[in-house]
């Protein structure tokens, strides 16, 4: 099903046989930033990971690149774009199917369908899992904002996937935290021009950020920094 190339094997080209934390992280930068695509004129398959140039750059050409080569030994090529984005893109059939397949993952436009897998649901038997504190980092790593709101810091996220949003409320009510959750808000969206609905996640306890930078953390530089210069000092958010 997920038979590799003569030219993927040859550069020996690693397809996971079971779920990891590191796998996990990277399901849940995916299910943050990610695209999976197919192109049926060309019957070509791609993993796509889009983020901002001038805030996420030692994110994606640092820590995801080696999460890439960690976990399927591959190198991914670190993509600077005119429109201010940045990308990693891998061409694979084997693996495009094994996002899909094995990691739940859907093909095409996700924001409105997508939801933390199965797959690493299933990790979480009697407790909250590492694969699952994986996938939630991952998850906060591309999605979430960290502001100070009235003197209070605010870690949070908006999605347009009611499960999503679910999700993550239930395992982190389970890990002990306390998130409050905004479902179906209206708002206008100005580059489509409509009116739409998207949900919300936020965390404003300050016990409750504390315990999150220290159980489930950051991989990112932005957030950590960010999150630093909130509580360490009165230095500017740049």
């Amino acid at each position: 099903m997920f038979d590799l190339t003569k030219s993927e094997i040859k550069k020996q080209v690693i397809i996971p046989t079971k779920l990891s934390p590191q796998l996990a992280e990277l399901c849940g930068i995916h299910i943050g930033d990610g695209y999976l695509g197919f192109r049926p004129n060309k019957q070509e398959y791609v993993i796509q990971c889009t983020g901002n140039l001038k805030s996420d750059k030692p994110y994606y050409d640092q820590y995801i690149r080696a999460l890439w080569k960690n976990v399927f030994n591959i190198n991914v090529k670190f993509l600077e774009r005119k429109d201010n984005t940045c990308e990693l893109r891998v061409y694979s059939k084997s693996i495009a199917l094994f996002f899909n397949i094995f990691l739940e993952l859907p093909f095409g436009k996700k924001s409105r369908i997508i939801s933390i897998p199965n797959t690493i649901k299933k990790t979480c038997r009697n407790n909250v899992s590492k694969e699952m504190v994986s996938c939630i980092r991952g998850i906060m790593d591309t999605d979430f904002y960290l502001v100070k709101d009235r003197g209070y810091l605010e870690l949070g996220a908006w999605f347009a996937s009611r499960e999503l949003i679910l999700d993550l409320q239930n395992y982190l009510e389970k890990m002990g935290f306390n998130p409050k959750v905004r479902l179906d808000v209206g708002y206008y969206n100005k580059s489509s021009k409509k009116n739409l609905i998207r949900h919300q996640i936020r965390i404003r306890k300050k016990e409750d950020l504390s315990r999150w930078f220290s159980v489930i953390g950051t991989n990112n530089p932005k957030i950590y920094k960010r999150y630093q210069e909130f509580t360490n000092s009165n230095a500017p958010v740049v």
